[in-house]
């Protein structure tokens, strides 16, 4: 993976890391490593790469985004990756989130389903200009997740669900953990964990908009 950054950006970045820290949006430093090293103007369209490192949600394309770096590392220290896991996202997108967890499982294993043809391109393109060899992108319907290589350490939805499907819950491994926006038109960020007494809730946190989840089971 390329780890220097173009001077151009180094500010950008920079300013955007000190943003995140005094929001409290991170606290991680393997969070904020992966950010640094899994550069975000590498994930977004040409014509927004300027804007790459603003603390924004950013259009790609079949109306979905790259989420916004605040969400992204909210996301990712919630989720407490470990090295050497094994983990499901659901909406694979540019890629940008694909890339910060393979960063840190190492030599675990990223399977992202992602439903849109076009966005499987190029999130494989994008991962492959940083030579990222630990994930695979699958072009298939999310809220269905993934047996084929089942059970996982981890879950992240990246779409917004009226509620997760309960499929996913069967492909979670015991004490592993699921991270997934719920609700309508505002979602909350909810952490749940597969224990032997069943799921609970670890985190819960308001006032997030994701893009709908798709697919059978996405939002009606």
């Amino acid at each position: 993976m390329k780890k220097q950054i173009e001077k151009k950006y180094q500010t950008q970045l920079d300013n955007l890391i000190t943003l995140l820290k005094n929001t409290k949006f991170l606290t991680n430093e393997n969070v904020e490593s992966a950010i640094r090293n899994v550069q975000r103007h590498d994930f977004v369209l040409m014509s927004d790469v300027d804007k790459a490192y603003y603390n924004e949600p950013l259009a790609i394309m079949k109306n979905q985004t790259i989420s916004q770096p605040a969400v992204v590392s909210r996301m990712t220290e919630w989720l407490d990756v470990k090295k050497g896991q094994k983990i499901l996202e659901v909406g694979t997108g540019s890629g940008w989130q694909t890339a910060i967890l393979s960063y840190l499982v190492g030599d675990g294993t990223i399977f992202s389903v992602e439903l849109h043809p076009e966005l499987v391109e190029f999130a494989q393109n994008n991962l492959k200009k940083l030579d990222i060899n630990n994930v695979n992108v699958i072009l298939n319907d999310g809220s269905l997740g993934y047996p084929d290589a089942a059970p996982y350490d981890r879950i992240i939805i990246t779409a917004a669900c009226s509620k997760i499907p309960s499929l996913l819950f069967d492909q979670l491994n015991q004490n592993g953990l699921l991270i997934a926006p719920v609700g309508n038109s505002s979602q909350s960020l909810v952490l749940l964990k597969k224990t032997s007494q069943g799921i609970i809730e670890i985190k819960n946190e308001s006032n997030y908009v994701f893009v709908p989840l798709l697919g059978k089971f996405g939002k009606r």
